[in-house]
């Protein structure tokens, strides 16, 4: 005859009440099925670590994609360098020339006297 008290009540399950019911129920396992278990949860192991992360950060490997390789990237890049020198030497003009026409309104519309830009 069944000795526990009939519970019609759940209780809920804890971490430890679970750790309890896996080591019963891993004492009542043979050896053979231990050794399998054993062996299969090694092997997955040493597949896991053979595995490499997908998002790594590395200081040593990270630099090396942005050298050209090839005669066409080098091409490129120093089409893109010429690109951007031109642009910043012709922003730089811009910039001064608008600057100059700004002193030349000035000095022609009398808001700026003559005499600050003798020395």
């Amino acid at each position: 005859m069944n000795t526990r008290p009939q519970n019609n009540e759940r209780q809920p399950l804890t971490m430890e009440s679970i750790a309890k019911l896996l080591t019963c129920a891993t004492q009542q396992l043979d050896t053979n099925t231990v050794d399998a278990l054993r062996r299969a949860r090694n092997v997955a192991l040493e597949r896991q670590l053979q595995k490499k992360p997908a998002f790594a950060l590395s200081a040593g490997h990270g630099a090396h994609w942005l050298i050209p390789h090839s005669t066409h990237q080098w091409v490129a890049a120093i089409i893109l360098f010429v690109a951007v020198l031109f642009g910043g030497v012709n922003y730089w003009q811009h910039t001064q020339e608008h600057d100059m026409a700004h002193l030349d309104i000035a000095i022609l519309t009398d808001d700026m006297p003559l005499e600050v830009f003798v020395d």
